[in-house]
């Protein structure tokens, strides 16, 4: 709503700025030049100026470069699929598939490379929030558990399949979960923002339909 307040104010300003300069003009038999009339036209028309000096609401603003069309497109992907198991669905009281965890280390890797980066500089600020989080996350989750082997699948898991007693978790598997769980939602809670931004600065990344799947991972 405010782009329509901001045209309507720019419409007053200009009609103010026209009622100003015929009160100046008005035609009358013993016409003489008066100040007051003229200031107030004078005021008007600065302002009126002054408020047309700004990119209009109105219009979205599409300037973004290639590399950071593609990579919001792979951002808002994750958000809608891999990273959001990841990092939000997800309850490591039990494993996940291990691509999980490779997928989301790759990025961490390129991003520490200058690899995975915007260019736009308020995108990216928000970007590196979210890394850095999902670094902490990779690095703790990486350490504190291993691929097992649970029947025929396989699961990056805190508890290893030869302890695992959904009944009677021990202690310290137990602290290592709760830490997972918590640097997994604060790595989230960063990413959200950062989609929201993608779409404010970066139109151009929706312009096509935007599928979620692996991206970094190799093909198993």
């Amino acid at each position: 709503m405010n782009r329509y307040y901001q045209t309507l104010a720019r419409i007053g300003f200009g009609l103010a700025a026209m009622a100003m300069l015929l009160w100046f003009l008005w035609p009358s038999s013993t016409w003489q030049f008066e100040p007051e009339p003229f200031f107030g036209f004078g005021v008007a028309f600065v302002v009126w100026a002054f408020s047309e000096f700004k990119l209009s609401e109105e219009v979205i603003y599409r300037a973004s470069t290639p590399n950071d069309i593609r990579f919001g497109r792979e951002i808002f992907a994750y958000g809608t699929w891999n990273f959001r198991e990841l990092l939000k669905d997800h309850d490591y009281h039990r494993g996940i598939h291990p691509r999980f965890l490779t997928e989301a280390s790759f990025l961490v890797s390129e991003t520490e490379l200058g690899i995975a980066h915007f260019q736009d500089k308020k995108v990216q600020k928000k970007y590196l929030d979210f890394a850095d989080r999902l670094k902490a996350f990779v690095d703790y989750f990486g350490m504190h558990s291993s691929p097992e082997r649970f029947g025929s699948v396989t699961l990056q898991s805190v508890i290893p399949a030869n302890q695992f007693d959904e009944m009677n978790v021990a202690q310290h598997h137990q602290s290592e979960i709760n830490e997972v769980n918590r640097l997994a939602a604060e790595a989230w809670k960063a990413l959200v923002p950062l989609i929201s931004e993608i779409k404010e600065r970066i139109p151009e990344a929706f312009d096509e339909p935007i599928k979620g799947g692996w991206i970094r991972s190799p093909e198993e």
